[in-house]
């Protein structure tokens, strides 16, 4: 059985990529936390702040992992322009220290990386398309992308987007902040002109799980399947969810007046990943009732 380790274990796609992974792979989870965050019992945990070079080297050291899974990210796209140290040393030092490891056999890099990456000016971009990141968290993690494909390992390169799903003690995202938000009886405000794939976070471990069973290495967009603006979104979420779609008002980018800026359409073009796998993720409405199902059972 082959050995994977998990870094950014206590994260959404953390969490997901435990579940998925767990019953065809030997797991050993880590993260900077003390504690292990996921629900399964009995992992292998081991606590390592990736930007601390001796902790993630030893880690892998001493672990000696086939296939290593990075999905440990700084992810605040405004925090990342407030504080730009501290977005490098997690988004591009830390994969440097994992590429700078001693390995005894060189494992396969799966590297989670973002739509962010392309400005958004085009929409439905394809993994031969040029970048052009904007803002502090797009170049750095076109950065890490760039180290990782000039390293002397086999990798895999996954960009998602719009990420949402399950995991224990994480913070909101888009999914669930709609939900909490409209089942307080709260009018929310959400944006009409960005577009994109919003993307069941099980999916994109599903995406992964399939191309390295197929040993399709390279660079993948990793995405649901359907393309719709972020107000579109939302009134899907309230429709689903049982919830008030009058509560949900559209609104530009612009109002926001984000420090960061956004790619205002950034969807993509599934052929590849689906042309090596076979399988296609799911669309919006199915991939909402599942995370639904799930939902009710975390909360029985």
């Amino acid at each position: 059985m082959q050995k994977v380790l998990i870094l950014g274990a206590n994260g959404l796609l953390g969490q997901n990529f435990i579940k998925r992974f767990q019953d065809t792979y030997e797991i050993v989870a880590s993260s900077v936390e003390g504690e292990c965050y996921s629900e399964i019992d009995g992992l292998n945990y081991q606590q390592a702040d990736l930007t601390k070079r001796m902790q993630i080297q030893g880690l892998i050291a001493d672990t000696k992992p086939d296939i290593i899974i990075n999905t440990a990210a700084y992810t605040n796209v405004d925090g990342c322009e407030d504080h730009q140290k501290d977005c490098w040393n997690v988004n591009v030092h830390a994969v440097e220290n994992i590429l700078e490891s001693n390995f005894r056999k060189k494992p396969l890099l799966v590297q989670i990386s973002t739509d962010y990456v392309f400005d958004g000016e085009q929409g439905y971009y394809r993994e031969i398309d040029p970048t052009n990141p904007r803002g502090n968290y797009a170049r750095s993690k076109m950065a890490a992308e760039n180290i990782i494909r000039a390293a002397e390992l086999e990798y895999l390169i996954v960009r998602i987007q719009v990420l949402y799903g399950f995991g224990r003690r994480i913070r909101l995202n888009f999914v669930t902040w709609v939900v909490d938000q409209l089942s307080k009886g709260k009018t929310i405000h959400v944006v009409d002109d960005q577009i994109g794939n919003p993307t069941y976070a099980p999916d994109v471990c599903e995406g992964v799980f399939r191309l390295l069973q197929k040993q399709a290495y390279g660079l993948f967009h990793i995405s649901g399947a359907e393309t719709l603006s972020r107000y579109d979104f939302a009134l899907k979420i309230a429709q689903v969810f049982n919830l008030d779609q009058a509560r949900i008002q559209r609104c530009k980018t612009a109002q926001l007046r984000q420090k960061s800026p956004r790619p205002m359409d950034s969807s993509f073009v599934l052929d590849k990943l689906i042309n090596n796998t076979g399988w296609e993720p799911h669309d919006v409405e199915s991939a909402l009732k599942l995370f639904k199902i799930e939902l009710r059972g975390k909360n029985d």
